[in-house]
């Protein structure tokens, strides 16, 4: 039996989801975080407000905080609406001076 060319088009999409079953798994997101394993804690994180956005001061941001990493949102920057308890989202004006850190 031969398919002609249109009838194979029609049946290539299909083919493309056809994986799903075969066990791995492609989640583009993160793993659940672990009970209290770098949760962010806010108390600390205005001690850095006014201070230069650099590479040394994020890391002592995210080490103050607790959490695991950071985002730093530019002015006029689109994020993503998600929580993360494991981030800290830090705003800066167009100088790279930090206007506000937050958890999430």
């Amino acid at each position: 039996m031969r398919l002609s060319p249109l009838a194979l088009l029609a049946v290539l999409p299909l083919a493309a989801c056809s994986h799903a079953g075969s066990g791995t798994t492609h989640d583009s997101t993160p793993p659940p975080v672990a009970e209290g394993a770098h949760e962010c804690k806010p108390d600390s994180l205005d001690a850095f407000t006014g201070k230069t956005a650099d590479e040394s001061t994020v890391k002592q941001l995210v080490s103050a905080s607790g959490a695991r990493n950071a985002r730093v949102v530019k002015p006029g920057m689109a994020v993503t609406m998600d929580f993360r308890q494991d981030r800290v989202t830090v705003q800066v004006d167009a100088q790279n001076k930090i206007e506000r850190a937050s958890c999430g």
